[in-house]
């Protein structure tokens, strides 16, 4: 299996893994070239150190999404005994959960039998291979945690529902299950929702699977509650997290028997933003503009922080000032190199009060130049 790690070559790579990981010494760079979630972000990206580190960087975010449930949910992560990360791919966002949970409490499942050994022999999880058709997975156990990133938003409507049940099934009594969906209106403009609120489009990003099994697929809320209301004869008890998950797909929590009231949970989602020019001064500072927007109601921006080689070399906070929208804010500062060559690692990130981060970018100072310098 041929796999992608350059973060033993990458000086950019290894200060974002510094910066970003639990344990950045145990941390799991490697990746499989095969890994279509990689794939996707190197045709984005063209150049491999970039989509690496946009790839760890959606690995990371999910996670942070996935702590605010469990914190809140179990309060003590010690206290949840199983977590099955459903349609998990080749472990973007188990890499991360393994440095929170003991792999011996983390089962992995995917459709490609591959992804699944990968993830059994880089993290030590265990392995469940899927199947196309709900009846035939071949697990009884019941999980605490399920997780269904990225799965839900690709499944027509029989299958939906059958799937939606089949994990339902699987959660213990104090179990919660959490999935993603795009949500209606995510939906193109050009195209229109069915009565029963949901489009089924025969096309997606996989290179592999039949498109009319695993497509793209975008629900309202009416749909998923009437879902859940079925698959449980009323049980379930449900709370939307719009755009909970990386700020596009929203997020579904579910339980049978909540332990406190699902509107208790205050979740907040990551800053977003990006830079949108840079040049060097001739005064030899190197000058960055951008933007960063904030949608959390409870929470606000902190600051943007510069790192030239791991130090600190500056705080943007006070060159905020709002933009076009009130989630939306334009940032600029000059940031002085001083003897640091082109060569140098720069990592640019927004802090939120809640501690979650965006990392904009991080690369050698050349590098950052040379693909934001031509865009005005």
């Amino acid at each position: 299996m041929q796999l992608v790690d350059l973060s033993r070559q990458s000086l950019a790579l290894q200060r974002f893994i510094q910066d970003q990981t639990l344990c950045p010494a145990t941390f799991n760079a490697d990746i499989c070239a095969q890994d279509e979630m990689y794939l996707f972000a190197l045709a984005n990206h063209g150049i491999p150190e970039r989509a690496c580190i946009r790839y760890y960087f959606n690995g990371r975010r999910i996670l942070d999404t996935v702590h605010q449930v469990l914190n809140w949910n179990f309060e003590d992560l010690n206290r949840i005994s199983s977590f099955l990360d459903f349609a998990s791919g080749y472990g973007r966002f188990t890499r991360f959960l393994v440095q929170d949970l003991p792999p011996q409490k983390i089962w992995i499942s995917d459709i490609y039998a591959q992804a699944v050994e990968f993830q059994k022999e880089q993290f030590g999880v265990q392995g469940i291979v899927s199947t196309t058709y709900p009846q035939d997975y071949p697990i009884q156990q019941s999980f605490d945690c399920i997780l269904a990133c990225s799965f839900f938003s690709h499944l027509p409507e029989a299958t939906f529902f059958s799937w939606l049940q089949k994990l339902y099934s699987l959660l213990s009594p104090q179990g919660i299950l959490m999935f993603s969906v795009h949500d209606r209106l995510l939906l193109p403009s050009h195209l229109a929702i069915s009565p029963t609120d949901i489009l089924f489009i025969p096309n997606s990003e996989s290179r592999s699977l039949d498109v009319n099994q695993y497509g793209t697929a975008y629900v309202g809320e009416t749909f998923v509650a009437n879902c859940l209301n079925t698959i449980s004869k009323g049980e379930a008890i449900y709370s939307r997290i719009p755009q909970g998950i990386c700020r596009y797909q929203d997020l579904y929590l579910v339980t049978r028997h909540p332990q406190k009231p699902l509107s208790s949970l205050k979740f907040s989602h990551n800053p977003q933003g990006k830079i949108e020019q840079c040049e060097l001064t001739s005064e030899g500072n190197l000058l960055l503009k951008g933007w960063v927007s904030e949608i959390n109601p409870h929470s606000q921006l902190e600051e943007i922080l510069v790192f030239v080689n791991g130090t600190l070399i500056q705080n943007c906070l006070l060159s905020i000032h709002p933009s076009e929208t009130e989630s939306q804010w334009s940032w600029s500062c000059q940031v002085p190199l001083g003897k640091n060559s082109q060569q140098s690692i720069i990592l640019i990130k927004a802090i939120n009060s809640q501690g979650l981060e965006w990392v904009f970018e991080t690369t050698t100072v050349e590098n950052l130049i040379q693909i934001y310098s031509n865009l005005f």
